[in-house]
Parts: C-alpha cells; structure tokens; sequence
C-alpha cells in the first residue's frame, strides 16, 4: 500500500492509501494522469486534462504574487524512490504538503 495526499476541488487535503500501480493513481485523479514538477521532495499528480475536461479549478498557484497556473480536478501527492517509483509520503511530508494544500492559492 502507498499513503499518499489526495485534494479535491474545494475539499481539504486526506490521507490516503492505495495499491501499487497505474491503475489507482487512475481511478484517483479521474482520468489518464501527468506528474506536475512543482516540489523537489514530493510528486504532483494530476489528470492529464484537468485543464481542458470541464474538472473544476482545484488550487491557485502564485510566484512571487502572481497567479502562474491553475491545478484542475483531483490533485495526488507521492514520492519517489531512487529509481523512479511511486512511494509512501513519509509523516513528515504529509504533514507538510497537508498545511501547504489547505490553502487555495499555493505560493511556489
């Protein structure tokens, strides 16, 4: 089993856990997914067309007060070993993202 942070679209972010695989992650963010290079300690996963498949605005990302982009739909957040695969957010990290993502607007 993998723990990781899903956030829905006005909702607040919840600890889950999920089997190994494609698949999961899938049934999660709705849809065929993309990794969103946000963090160098935690992996963004999104639905691949979030932006254009009428999901609802999620949270707000801003750089240096500006609004740079807009997640859509279910937001999933993992990390990954050294070689690449989906792993456990470490308790830490769950925490950390949870305070991060209770906000609508992410300051990046």
């Amino acid at each position: 089993m993998i723990t990781g942070l899903l956030i829905t679209p006005n909702g607040a972010p919840e600890v889950v856990s999920f089997e190994e695989g494609y698949r999961p992650i899938q049934q999660l963010v709705e849809g065929s997914f993309e990794y969103v290079g946000l963090f160098d300690d935690a992996d963004v996963i999104v639905n691949e067309e979030g932006k254009i498949n009428g999901s609802a605005p999620n949270r707000f990302l801003l750089h240096d007060g500006k609004l740079v982009d807009i997640l859509f739909g279910n937001i999933l957040l993992t990390d990954s070993d050294r070689d690449g695969n989906t792993v456990s957010l470490s308790k830490d990290k769950l925490e950390k993202y949870r305070r991060i993502f209770s906000q609508r607007a992410i300051i990046i």
